[in-house]
């Protein structure tokens, strides 16, 4: 199944956390080149546009100067072809889980990469004092919205560069656990500058980085398995939207709260938040990437009632909607993962809930060769996927393989929900339980499952 040009969202976003436009790429790259003393490069912003979005790949020279103008590594700057993809090792926030010490090491440098300043003098509680009444974020972004206070723009923009940085290592190989901290910090500094003093507008924008940032810390905690705190998260970020005027973002909060735990999956009210007008705020209002992410959604929750052709009307809308996608740095969320391969991998996890089990697998695995350390998250979620297609296929020995690939990850990551999706393909192969697949899974639940759970 072709799926088109893949993305390069490592440029993209490298590009984007420095607040360079693409023209202000273009211009490095002949600054550059100009004092090496090397001819007219004849780059512009729709060459640095094409290379972002995959459809033309840099050639060594662009390579090298892309490299100097932003003082990284090829692979940081998602610049090795897909030959070559296997040789690059992970960068060090791909692989922080294991050792503290090297955790730490990652923080340090993330927050040497972002610049986070501390708060301003005025904006910081006195020593030794404790905040007891308000001790969760969302509580403590309530009491900020209720407060009238200067912050100015360039506060704001610096802001939005963290939002976007700490966004964008949500779904890879770094740890929920690891990433709530940041965020929450994030979320609790730009809740602080909520108090301050500042225009309409930039305070507007305040409003909309905070609610963007809750949900953020709404997902982690849904990652980790802590609903009643992701439904708190997001409701706060509705009501920072919601002082913002800001309906990009609500209609994708109200998405987000549509998506329930599998545990917890009520696939009916999760239509209703979806396809309804419930707390205002309906699919039109979001930005292109959100309603396609908020239309596979819906097609998901149509697969698990069984309902094929609203399903399918659902796909096809996401995929209209995707094959008409451009560069849109305004939109809210800032950061998006939607693209055709993202997309394909929705339709195959679809197709495997409505029973087209060979149709499943052969869009699934495609899509699972394409997605890298930067795309981990979604990667457990459709090893889940296909491995309940063999499952149901009765293919015992690859659907076992796949799940305990998925345990592994989702154990390394915290993230609980995969766990359950994997305990619940266990549970459809109890008829099998002496099969030595099925056996050598009940190992891998035994020694990383609980755990992982009780950590």
């Amino acid at each position: 199944m072709d799926q088109g040009p893949l993305p390069n969202r490592r440029l993209r976003l490298q590009r984007r956390l420095r607040g360079w436009s693409q023209d202000d790429v273009a211009a490095g790259l002949c600054r550059i080149a100009s004092g090496r003393g090397e001819p007219d490069l004849g780059v512009d912003a729709t060459m640095i546009s094409r290379w972002e979005r995959g459809t033309r790949h840099p050639r060594p020279r662009y390579v090298r100067l892309l490299c100097q103008l932003f003082d990284l590594p090829v692979e940081q700057l998602g610049l090795v072809r897909e030959a070559d993809l296997g040789l690059v090792t992970l960068l060090a926030g791909d692989r922080v889980e294991g050792d503290p010490g090297e955790r730490d090491r990652f923080l340090r440098d993330m927050a040497s990469l972002l610049s986070v300043a501390p708060l301003p003098p005025f904006l910081q509680p006195a020593p030794g004092a404790v905040e007891t009444e308000w001790t969760e974020p969302w509580e403590r972004l309530d009491r900020a919205l209720t407060t009238r206070g200067q912050v100015d723009a360039a506060t704001v923009d610096h802001l939005e560069r963290v939002t976007l940085a700490l966004e964008s290592l949500e779904p890879t190989a770094i740890s929920s656990r690891v990433l709530l901290g940041p965020a929450t910090g994030h979320l609790d500094a730009v809740t602080t500058l909520l108090q301050a003093s500042a225009s309409e507008s930039v305070r507007r924008r305040l409003c909309s980085i905070a609610g963007e940032a809750a949900g953020l810390v709404g997902w982690l905690r849904w990652n980790l398995d802590d609903p009643g705190a992701a439904t708190e998260c997001f409701r706060a970020g509705l009501r920072a939207a919601q002082e913002a005027d800001d309906r990009q973002l609500g209609a994708y909060l109200v998405g987000a709260l549509a998506c329930r735990l599998p545990r917890q999956r009520d696939a009916t009210e999760s239509l209703r938040l979806l396809t309804g007008r419930k707390l205002g705020y309906v699919q039109a209002e979001a930005s292109p990437a959100t309603r396609a992410w908020l239309a596979a959604k819906e097609a998901d929750a149509w697969a698990s009632l069984g309902h094929e052709t609203d399903c399918l009307r659902a796909l096809d809308r996401a995929a209209d909607i995707v094959e008409c996608l451009e560069d849109d740095e305004r939109g809210r969320p800032r950061f998006t993962a939607v693209d055709q391969a993202w997309l394909a991998g929705e339709r195959g996890a679809s197709l495997a809930k409505l029973g087209h089990l060979e149709e499943a697998q052969a869009v699934l695995r495609p899509v699972l060769v394409t997605l890298g350390p930067t795309s981990e998250r979604d990667r457990l979620w459709l090893l889940t996927a296909l491995a309940a297609a063999h499952a149901d296929a009765d293919d015992l020995d690859e659907a076992c393989r796949l799940a305990r690939s998925a345990l592994a990850g989702a154990a390394r990551l915290h993230l609980t929900p995969v766990i359950h999706l994997v305990r619940n393909i266990r549970e459809g192969l109890e008829p099998h339980c002496r099969h030595h697949a099925v056996q050598e899974l009940d190992e891998h639940l035994r020694t990383a499952l609980r755990p992982a759970l009780a950590s």
